[in-house]
């Protein structure tokens, strides 16, 4: 890393950017403080990012620390789910008890604010020029929209699409597999006894061959940090429109016309949204920064892994 570039700080939220927490439930075991366990679903690819985050080539340049509002043991619980032994590779987790509420709010369900003055001044080394926020939320970044790449929340919906289609392909893998099984058998029967044996297979429905995606948000994220590195001021590049990959016309264009993924989560938080914080609605936006995502996971040699799991443990 060049002497004249600074290290960077990426400051992690958890529920709805890297994972979806379930609902309460009465079901799940006690967590300290009486707090019940949710089970916790990872959104796609937090393998491979996980891993990119913390590869030794990376951690040379990127501090990473995790900032949410949820409660400690919460917090807790969902870091070990999606990071296990590999958290204590983060700078800092932070939780509720860091946000500065008052005793009446800390219990309740309000609007929180994730003030960055708070980590640059435990991390001094860190300012607004090397500090970028991952969150899914624009009101908790409020404070610091240039040092915000804010994501798509990752909701029950937009899981339930991945399950299907990850179950979609592996029937898809399961009926090739057999085809492959039922010609090579189809060649045996022929060899040995000169005469077709083989019944052939049921065409695969079409919605097995959509060329429908999984959520790629997290291969984007790596596309963009892998950019930022050699950036001087990440505020600026922000600022700058740097994650821009078409003009604002096209992408206001495309931000009108997009369908927010649930009324009450990014409605209300379009409306006040900057160009920068819309790059997730450009499809070609998103696809440059999952190209770049891809290749850096490819020259450090990094499994691109979809981790999806139907029935996670508590």
């Amino acid at each position: 890393m060049s002497s004249q570039v600074s290290k960077k700080l990426l400051v992690l939220d958890l529920n709805g950017t890297l994972l979806l927490r379930s609902k309460h439930t009465r079901q799940g075991p006690y967590l300290p403080g009486g707090l019940r366990s949710r089970l916790v679903h990872p959104r796609p690819f937090l393998n491979s990012f996980r891993e990119y985050i913390f590869h030794p080539s990376t951690m040379v340049w990127l501090d990473t620390m995790v900032w949410s509002s949820a409660q400690p043991p919460s917090v807790a619980d969902m870091v070990n789910h999606c990071f296990g032994d590999q958290q204590r590779k983060f700078l800092a987790i932070w939780a509720r008890d860091t946000l500065g509420l008052s005793p009446a709010l800390y219990n309740c369900k309000t609007q929180t604010t994730k003030d960055l003055e708070k980590p640059w001044a435990a991390f001094p080394e860190h300012s607004a020029r090397t500090t970028l926020l991952l969150d899914d939320s624009v009101r908790k970044a409020h404070l610091h929209p240039n040092n915000h790449v804010c994501v798509r929340e990752y909701l029950q919906e937009t899981r339930m699409r991945d399950v299907e289609l990850w179950k979609n392909r592996k029937l898809s893998a399961g009926a090739s597999k057999r085809q492959k099984q039922a010609k090579q058998a189809k060649a045996k029967s022929k060899k040995m006894q000169g005469a077709d044996l083989s019944a052939p297979l049921d065409a695969l429905p079409a919605w097995v061959l959509s060329s429908s995606k999984y959520d790629e948000t997290l291969l984007a994220v790596i596309g963009i940090l892998e950019t930022i590195k050699a950036q001087p001021d990440l505020a600026d590049w922000i600022r700058g429109g740097g994650l821009l990959k078409e003009t604002p016309g096209q992408l206001a264009e495309q931000a009108q016309t997009s369908r927010p993924p649930s009324p009450d989560a990014l409605a209300s938080q379009m409306a006040t949204m900057t160009l920068q914080e819309l790059w997730f609605n450009s499809e070609v936006t998103v696809g440059h920064w999952v190209a770049e995502g891809l290749h850096a996971l490819e020259a450090l040699q990094i499994d691109v892994v979809v981790g999806i799991h139907t029935d996670p443990p508590h």
